[in-house]
């Protein structure tokens, strides 16, 4: 009878955690599992431990190119911008509530706004106790409710922003020629090493404020490397020190977004 996949053990070599199991198997694989950035070997029954680790230790800079995509992945949950809702702003929930209602909106925004705002189809957004308010046409969509948020959370970040790029510059000892706000799928923030220009996520303005100076100090410090390599994790170190848990955090506030 044959021997079926032995229970499976965490092991760690370096900064590297890895779950092992054994299996009736010729040579050994590895795989990232997904959204965990946790390393999965499987190797041959009576694989010694040393074989295994010699296998980690060869293939850890495609584990570490690997972690990286996946840490760069935002995913992001299905939301329909509707009365009811929790819309997240500097990692506090809010519930929202669209008001649609013509004499609503003019108790929200007064008589003149108002009559502007539905005039012109327009919209307004403000946070009032544990509310989001949302005033717009009756004939704003879901991409259209989405797009009025998302342009009030982008003018609450370009007025937070400044104070956290001069305090990071002050950090890092590097100064960024520009910086502009945008939504972005798959990254929290670039730079352009050439021009200096640093674009940070739209997302963030979800997130607790602890995590967008970690992106602004993390972009400016590709201001003095350009990669991720062990020059770039040294002053990251020194910059931020809570760098590493900040970013294994980070994907599991994916229901802020």
């Amino acid at each position: 009878m044959r021997p079926g996949p032995s229970e499976v053990e965490e092991h760690q070599i370096g900064e590297i955690e890895y779950l092992l199991q054994y299996k009736r198997i010729r040579r050994m694989y590895l795989r990232l599992k997904p959204q965990e950035s946790k390393v999965f070997v499987t190797a041959p029954y009576r694989t010694p431990l040393s074989e295994v680790e010699q296998f980690v230790s060869r293939n850890q800079e495609w584990i570490r190119r690997q972690q990286q995509k996946q840490e760069q992945m935002i995913p992001k949950p299905v939301r329909q911008y509707v009365t009811g809702e929790e819309v997240y702003v500097w990692g506090k929930a809010y519930e929202l509530l669209v008001l649609t209602d013509p004499e609503m909106v003019r108790q929200l925004c007064g008589e003149e706004a108002a009559d502007a705002l539905l005039k012109h189809h327009m919209a307004s957004v403000k946070l009032e106790n544990a509310k989001l308010l949302l005033a717009c046409p009756s004939g704003f969509d879901e991409a259209k409710r989405e797009q009025c948020i998302d342009l009030w959370l982008k003018r609450q970040m370009e007025a937070f922003l400044p104070a956290i790029f001069q305090g990071c510059r002050s950090l890092v000892g590097k100064q960024e020629s520009s910086w502009y706000v945008r939504k972005m799928k798959t990254r929290w923030g670039t730079c352009n090493i050439r021009t200096g220009r640093i674009c940070i996520n739209l997302n963030l303005g979800h997130l607790p404020p602890e995590y967008l100076s970690y992106i602004v100090i993390h972009e400016l410090t590709h201001l003095w490397e350009k990669g991720h390599g062990e020059q770039f994790k040294a002053r990251m170190d020194q910059y931020y020190p809570q760098w590493r848990e900040r970013r294994q955090d980070i994907i599991k506030l994916a229901y802020m977004l």
